[in-house]
């Protein structure tokens, strides 16, 4: 008997030096696993719109949905990019404004690339009509030119109505582009446009206020 507690008390006495150091013989607990990824792998882009049916000088934008691999929508994807197949019949912009030009039918593309992958999808385009000779820009909603981008025939001409703040349609140092209108308020001045082209605009007295004349 008193062997067997002798044996007892050196096993325990054994298990309790095992424990070292000045932890008391605790064991730590395992590291917590790391949390669970949120980012959404690209599936696939959408656009709101399968093709487009416009007038020559009338625009419609394209709007751009990306969904990750389980169809969930990503909210904030990246920038789409966005190009015409035949300009002369469109144009679009870097914000898939498309804008009709001249009577026929052509493929927009729509790119989005994220995290290594780019998925594709196109918009057909039909227009039909021909370019108006004369086209209208407004300001009087207040520091930006309404509608921002506008698109005649060749050798027409483009009329800006200023309400009572101050503006000014500056083209800078563009070939072909009219004369500037000058700081202005509460009056139309119309500018001639002989030359085929894009022209840029924009209001020197307000940051951000721009626009574009664009001529076929």
């Amino acid at each position: 008997m008193q062997l067997t507690r002798l044996a007892c008390l050196m096993v325990a006495s054994t298990l309790l030096g095992c424990g070292g150091g000045g932890d008391g013989g605790t064991t730590q607990p395992p590291p917590p696993p790391p949390p669970p990824t949120t980012t959404q792998t690209l599936g696939s882009i959408t656009t709101n719109v399968n093709s487009l049916n416009l007038t020559a000088g009338n625009t419609q934008t394209i709007i751009v949905t990306a969904l990750d691999t389980q169809g969930s929508v990503i909210a904030n994807p990246g920038t789409p990019t966005f190009s015409v197949q035949q300009s002369a019949i469109a144009d679009v912009d870097g914000q898939g404004l498309v804008l009709g030009i001249s009577a026929g039918t052509t493929q927009v593309t729509v790119s989005l690339a994220r995290g290594g992958i780019t998925k594709t999808s196109s918009v057909t385009v039909t227009v039909t009509g021909s370019l108006p000779i004369a086209a209208s820009v407004s300001t009087l909603s207040g520091d930006v030119f309404t509608p921002r981008t506008v698109a005649i025939a060749r050798g027409g001409s483009v009329s800006w109505t200023f309400g009572a703040t101050i503006h000014n349609v500056t083209f800078g140092a563009a070939s072909g582009a009219p004369s500037n209108v000058g700081n202005v308020s509460g009056s139309t001045e119309s500018r001639t446009f002989t030359t085929a082209g894009n022209f840029l605009y924009d209001c020197t007295l307000h940051a951000g206020m721009n626009g574009q004349v664009i001529v076929r």
